[in-house]
């Protein structure tokens, strides 16, 4: 399953208010049976993108550190900044992005 990771301080509040909102998106997209996105709390955001290839974008509530953005662009992630899920402005273009890396990597053969 391709896989959008949202983070944000804890992981219980804002990244699944996020998450449920890429979900829905992605379920009105006709994508829900291919990708998915999981709150996650920041602090877990470096291991998790290391050992999981089917990450494909990570979402953050405010940008990522230097030494997580590293490990986003040596993992080929795309780092989209979540504030737009959270007021509604530029929701669509965050929302498109999404899609974008989505239909790229559905035409990646398998992990």
């Amino acid at each position: 399953m391709i896989t959008i990771l949202v983070c944000c301080g804890s992981g219980v509040a804002t990244s699944p208010q996020v998450a449920n909102k890429i979900n829905d998106f992605l379920t009105d997209k006709g994508f829900d049976d291919v990708a998915q996105a999981e709150p996650h709390p920041v602090e877990t955001a470096k291991s998790r993108i290391d050992s999981n290839p089917n990450i494909i974008v990570y979402v953050g509530i405010a940008p990522a550190d230097d030494d997580l953005r590293e490990t986003i662009k040596a993992n080929n992630v795309i780092e989209i900044v979540g504030v737009p899920w959270l007021t509604g402005i530029g929701e669509d273009e965050a929302n498109a992005k999404v899609l974008v890396a989505v239909k790229a990597a559905v035409k990646k053969p398998a992990q």
